[in-house]
């Protein structure tokens, strides 16, 4: 897919082009199963969770756009769009977009919700904001979430070079996902079991652990292929445990999932420890490294109710809500 900024003549007339200040959100999201094998075609569960990031859109007099974050501050012509690190995917968006922009903006970019150091999908979060705050602005409605997902993918693989675009799916739908990537959201659950998520203090970039599973895929390409494809099934069989509300059945499925991701090679010492001490708790029916691994989270179905644990706990739930526009203004 790919975006194509709209021409003069397709630009919003003027009482449908927004003055006011506009506010869309997304949440973040966790991976619970298909990591790595949804690289490769086969099928990934990922939920939404309730750690939303919010972006707001102000029109300026001017043709300045200017970017407000914890991550910095940065102020650009709207002809001359910076798209460098640390904004690289919301300068990505507006590259592609601003022979629209009737005017500069303000684009204020807030996750109080999200730990700075975990990932929970924020960068897929913030892309999808930003594409619905721009097009409300633009258009006064949020796009749909084929489009959306649409762009969103577009932009992530464009900036990342790869990405299944399963963050973004959740982000936009809400609930929990079956999702491949080609991009289908195959399935979308609304039933959602209790999470605990667990940091191990750490993390190794994902591009970074997706080479190293490469670099051992190239020395044997059929028993990767082999295992993927039970990854994928492992994915499938969790889907049909939440579909038929059976919690326990998806705690003993992501228990099965670990040990594939312990075949990838991904588990260090760390997780492993993270693992082996939820399986201890009587309130946790499974537990599986969430994400690309060899660091970062641990997610654990079931309620953690120790008081003493060494790591940190994430405070999480799934949600139902995906995107949605939290403007204020009467006319919206």
């Amino acid at each position: 897919a790919r975006i194509t900024p709209h021409s003069k003549s397709a630009l919003p007339m003027a009482g449908l082009f927004k003055t006011e200040s506009l506010t869309v959100s997304a949440p973040g999201s966790v991976m619970i199963t298909g990591e790595h094998a949804v690289l490769h075609g086969r099928h990934a569960l990922v939920g939404a969770v309730d750690h939303r990031v919010q972006v707001s859109l102000s029109p300026r007099a001017d043709d300045t756009i200017a970017i407000h974050s914890d991550l910095g501050e940065r102020r650009m012509p709207r002809s001359a769009i910076d798209p460098s690190k640390p904004f690289n995917f919301i300068g990505a968006i507006l590259e592609r977009r601003h022979d629209a922009f009737r005017s500069g903006f303000d684009l204020t970019i807030t996750a109080k919700d999200v730990p700075s150091d975990v990932g929970l999908g924020s960068s897929s979060a913030v892309t999808v904001a930003t594409l619905a705050v721009i097009e409300l602005w633009l258009s006064g409605a949020l796009p749909s979430h084929k489009a959306l997902m649409q762009d969103a993918l577009t932009i992530i693989r464009n900036v990342q070079g790869m990405g299944s675009g399963a963050d973004a799916a959740a982000a936009i739908w809400g609930g929990i996902l079956l999702y491949r990537a080609t991009p289908e959201v195959v399935a979308v659950h609304k039933q959602l079991p209790p999470a605990t998520l667990v940091y191990a203090g750490y993390k190794t970039a994902t591009p970074e652990v997706i080479r190293i599973v490469d670099a051992r895929r190239e020395q044997a390409a059929d028993g990767f292929e082999a295992l993927f494809d039970r990854i994928d099934a492992n994915s499938l069989k969790a889907s049909e445990a939440l579909n038929a509300g059976n919690i326990a059945a998806l705690g003993s499925i992501l228990n099965e999932g670990q040990h594939l991701m312990e075949e990838l090679g991904v588990c260090d010492d760390t997780l492993d420890d993270i693992v082996t001490a939820l399986r201890s708790m009587p309130d946790i029916l499974g537990t599986k490294i969430s994400g690309s691994g060899l660091g970062d989270c641990v997610l654990g179905i079931g309620t953690l109710t120790t008081v003493d644990w060494p790591y940190r706990v994430i405070p999480v739930h799934f949600t139902t809500e995906g995107v949605r526009d939290e403007s204020t203004a009467p006319n919206k």
